[in-house]
């Protein structure tokens, strides 16, 4: 019994002992030398504390990237998810079995497809001069919509391609969970009269709370990672309208300051404030 009892240690400590330290480790450093004034034209360091974090409050830059990622996670995540449930459920109620798996393979294409080639892709259709969706609307009306060049139509184009890719892929997902519902309490609401809008609010959704919000979590997590789809599709402008944390950090520490510390002391401000931001909307879901 005991040997039974002690066989998914065996096998999940080593993993497990990986995983910590690969996580730690980096962990560690990066706190390390936010404390430090490291840069990459000096060899040397010295300690400094708490500076760069203190000194990170009075930047406008990074206030500005801080709300522009805050922005970024409510566009992409809400916009996301509702495209997702939307199309899940009208694949649920309006489509025949076999004309859900054609559609099933076709949202999944997206997602597939390398983030950087898609940004490519829809950064060229997105052309003032050539591009597929800005062509009908010059022929049209003589006006040369340049999308890209504004904040509000930048951060909504990086946004539209970002749930393009994610929101099909969670209709899919969305669709095979309410076909793995049990088929008594929808009968038992049509027998009521309830109409399908009551159905999918009051039954099927509810009963898919717990999947749902880990979704939600999965793709909020998945937003901050969107340096790549950001960054050739805007390169954080127009100016710095579309620059988030991840950006500005990257920017600090690579490209124009080479300010490490400076920069390792976004990445772990972020950090913390995901875990806190995640935490307490875990909690405060699963109630």
């Amino acid at each position: 019994m005991r040997r039974g009892r002690s066989l998914p240690y065996v096998f999940l400590g080593p993993t497990l002992g990986i995983l910590v330290v690969l996580a730690l480790v980096p962990t560690i450093y990066a706190i390390n030398i936010s404390l430090q004034n490291r840069t990459l034209s000096a060899p040397d360091a010295n300690y400094v504390w708490f500076a760069n974090y203190l000194a990170l409050f009075s930047d406008a830059r990074f206030l500005n990237a801080l709300w522009v990622s805050f922005k970024w996670e409510i566009i992409s995540v809400t916009a996301t998810m509702a495209t997702g449930l939307a199309l899940g459920i009208a694949m649920f109620e309006a489509a025949s079995p076999r004309m859900r798996n054609l559609l099933c393979v076709l949202f999944i294409i997206p997602v597939l497809l390398p983030r950087v080639c898609a940004a490519f892709v829809w950064k060229f259709a997105f052309h003032p001069l050539y591009g597929a969706l800005t062509w009908p609307v010059r022929e049209l009306t003589g006006i040369t919509p340049d999308i890209l060049s504004t904040p509000l139509g930048a951060l909504l184009a990086v946004a539209f391609v970002d749930v393009w890719q994610w929101g099909l892929f969670f209709a899919v997902i969305i669709l095979k969970l309410l076909e793995s519902l049990p088929p008594q309490p929808l009968e038992a609401a049509r027998i009521d009269r309830a109409t399908r809008f009551e159905i999918h609010r009051f039954v099927t959704l509810p009963m898919l709370k717990a999947p749902l919000i880990s979704l939600l979590l999965v793709k909020a997590i998945e937003s901050l990672r969107s340096f790549d789809l950001v960054y050739v599709m805007t390169r954080g402008g127009p100016g710095i309208s579309t620059e988030t944390l991840d950006m500005y950090a990257y920017s600090q520490g690579f490209i124009e300051a080479g300010k490490i510390s400076y920069a390792s002391s976004m990445a772990v401000i972020m950090m913390v404030l995901t875990i806190v931001t995640f935490t307490i909307t875990w909690k405060r879901l699963n109630r």
